[in-house]
Protein backbone atom coordinates (compact mmCIF):
# COMPACT_ATOMS: atom_id res chain seq x y z
CA UNK A 1 0.00 0.00 0.00
CA UNK A 2 2.35 2.48 1.08
CA UNK A 3 4.65 1.71 -2.78
CA UNK A 4 1.55 2.71 -4.24
CA UNK A 5 1.02 5.83 -2.18
CA UNK A 6 4.57 6.62 -2.91
CA UNK A 7 4.21 5.58 -6.50
CA UNK A 8 1.06 8.10 -7.05
CA UNK A 9 2.72 10.75 -5.23
CA UNK A 10 5.55 10.55 -7.25
CA UNK A 11 3.45 10.63 -10.27
CA UNK A 12 1.50 13.82 -9.09
CA UNK A 13 4.74 15.66 -8.65
CA UNK A 14 6.04 14.96 -12.00
CA UNK A 15 2.92 15.58 -13.42
CA UNK A 16 2.94 19.13 -11.53
CA UNK A 17 6.87 19.49 -12.43
CA UNK A 18 5.62 19.11 -16.14
CA UNK A 19 3.08 21.54 -15.36
CA UNK A 20 5.04 23.83 -13.74
CA UNK A 21 7.83 23.68 -16.87
CA UNK A 22 5.07 24.23 -19.33
CA UNK A 23 3.75 27.03 -17.44
CA UNK A 24 7.37 28.78 -17.37
CA UNK A 25 7.80 28.36 -20.98
CA UNK A 26 4.92 29.68 -21.95
CA UNK A 27 5.40 33.16 -19.57
CA UNK A 28 8.62 32.98 -22.11
CA UNK A 29 7.44 32.61 -24.90
CA UNK A 30 4.53 35.62 -23.66
CA UNK A 31 7.79 37.75 -22.83
CA UNK A 32 9.17 37.57 -26.19
CA UNK A 33 6.03 38.38 -27.68
CA UNK A 34 5.43 41.22 -25.72
CA UNK A 35 8.84 42.42 -26.41
CA UNK A 36 8.37 41.74 -29.98
CA UNK A 37 5.30 44.06 -29.68
CA UNK A 38 7.35 46.88 -27.94
CA UNK A 39 9.31 47.08 -30.75
CA UNK A 40 6.85 46.65 -33.32
CA UNK A 41 4.75 49.22 -31.70
CA UNK A 42 8.24 51.90 -31.42
CA UNK A 43 8.59 51.61 -35.92
CA UNK A 44 5.60 52.29 -35.82
CA UNK A 45 6.10 55.58 -33.92
CA UNK A 46 9.12 56.20 -35.67
CA UNK A 47 7.74 55.76 -39.05
CA UNK A 48 4.78 57.93 -38.17
CA UNK A 49 6.86 60.83 -36.88
CA UNK A 50 8.95 60.80 -39.85
CA UNK A 51 5.87 61.01 -42.04
CA UNK A 52 4.26 63.63 -40.29
CA UNK A 53 8.00 65.65 -40.14
CA UNK A 54 7.50 65.41 -43.61
CA UNK A 55 4.14 66.28 -43.95
CA UNK A 56 5.03 69.25 -42.10
CA UNK A 57 8.03 70.21 -44.67
CA UNK A 58 5.48 69.83 -47.19
CA UNK A 59 3.01 72.17 -45.91
CA UNK A 60 6.12 74.80 -45.03
CA UNK A 61 7.22 74.95 -48.26
CA UNK A 62 3.75 74.97 -49.67
CA UNK A 63 3.22 78.40 -48.05
CA UNK A 64 6.36 79.92 -48.14
CA UNK A 65 6.23 79.03 -52.35
CA UNK A 66 2.78 80.71 -52.36
CA UNK A 67 4.41 83.90 -51.14
CA UNK A 68 7.63 83.92 -52.83
CA UNK A 69 5.35 84.00 -55.57
CA UNK A 70 2.68 86.30 -54.48
CA UNK A 71 4.69 89.87 -54.44
CA UNK A 72 7.61 91.00 -56.00
CA UNK A 73 8.74 92.99 -52.94
CA UNK A 74 9.07 89.69 -50.55
CA UNK A 75 10.78 87.44 -53.68
CA UNK A 76 13.01 90.31 -53.39
CA UNK A 77 13.06 90.41 -49.09
CA UNK A 78 13.55 86.36 -48.93
CA UNK A 79 16.88 85.21 -50.92
CA UNK A 80 20.42 86.27 -51.79
CA UNK A 81 21.04 85.66 -54.90
CA UNK A 82 22.91 82.42 -54.01
CA UNK A 83 19.39 81.27 -52.45
CA UNK A 84 19.97 81.58 -49.20
CA UNK A 85 17.44 83.37 -46.66
CA UNK A 86 18.11 86.99 -46.14
CA UNK A 87 17.21 86.78 -42.14
CA UNK A 88 17.39 90.54 -41.55
CA UNK A 89 15.22 91.22 -44.24
CA UNK A 90 12.72 88.27 -43.51
CA UNK A 91 12.66 89.68 -40.08
CA UNK A 92 10.43 92.95 -41.13
CA UNK A 93 8.08 90.94 -43.14
CA UNK A 94 5.14 88.38 -42.14
CA UNK A 95 7.67 85.55 -42.62
CA UNK A 96 9.15 86.02 -39.12
CA UNK A 97 6.31 84.36 -37.57
CA UNK A 98 2.77 83.22 -39.76
CA UNK A 99 0.37 80.29 -38.84
CA UNK A 100 0.90 77.88 -42.00
CA UNK A 101 -1.31 74.97 -40.58
CA UNK A 102 -4.51 74.72 -37.83
CA UNK A 103 -6.59 71.99 -37.44
CA UNK A 104 -9.69 71.95 -35.04
CA UNK A 105 -10.61 68.94 -35.67
CA UNK A 106 -6.92 67.87 -33.93
CA UNK A 107 -6.77 70.88 -31.95
CA UNK A 108 -3.22 72.07 -33.04
CA UNK A 109 -1.42 74.51 -35.26
CA UNK A 110 1.52 75.06 -36.86
CA UNK A 111 3.51 77.93 -37.24
CA UNK A 112 6.76 78.90 -38.91
CA UNK A 113 9.27 81.28 -37.03
CA UNK A 114 12.27 82.88 -38.56
CA UNK A 115 14.92 82.55 -36.05
CA UNK A 116 17.87 85.19 -36.21
CA UNK A 117 20.53 82.24 -38.35
CA UNK A 118 17.71 81.90 -41.02
CA UNK A 119 16.41 78.86 -40.49
CA UNK A 120 12.45 78.06 -39.38
CA UNK A 121 11.20 76.98 -36.77
CA UNK A 122 8.02 74.81 -36.38
CA UNK A 123 5.98 75.05 -33.70
CA UNK A 124 3.01 73.42 -32.53
CA UNK A 125 0.55 75.24 -30.57
CA UNK A 126 -2.42 73.62 -28.74
CA UNK A 127 -5.62 74.93 -29.90
CA UNK A 128 -7.28 73.03 -26.98
CA UNK A 129 -5.33 74.67 -24.12
CA UNK A 130 -4.04 77.92 -25.22
CA UNK A 131 -2.44 78.38 -21.95
CA UNK A 132 -0.21 75.66 -23.13
CA UNK A 133 3.79 76.30 -23.87
CA UNK A 134 3.87 76.16 -27.35
CA UNK A 135 6.61 72.72 -28.95
CA UNK A 136 9.50 73.16 -30.96
CA UNK A 137 8.29 70.79 -33.84
CA UNK A 138 11.37 70.64 -36.35
CA UNK A 139 14.04 73.26 -37.14
CA UNK A 140 14.05 73.45 -41.82
CA UNK A 141 16.66 75.16 -43.39
CA UNK A 142 14.87 77.05 -46.65
CA UNK A 143 16.34 77.43 -49.85
CA UNK A 144 15.79 78.88 -53.17
CA UNK A 145 16.93 76.25 -56.38
CA UNK A 146 17.84 77.42 -59.64
CA UNK A 147 14.64 77.06 -60.81
CA UNK A 148 12.91 79.67 -58.46
CA UNK A 149 11.84 76.47 -56.40
CA UNK A 150 11.85 76.70 -52.29
CA UNK A 151 13.46 73.98 -50.59
CA UNK A 152 12.75 72.53 -47.36
CA UNK A 153 15.35 71.09 -45.82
Amino acid sequence: MRFAYVAALSALLLSGCAEVTQGVQDAQQAVEAGKQAIELGKDVVEQGKQIAESEIAQQLKTYLQQKYESSEELRNAMFTGDGQLIAAELKETELANFSFYQSELLGVEFKGKLTGDGTFQVLRYSLTNPNEAPVVVHEFNVVLDQNGQIQVQ
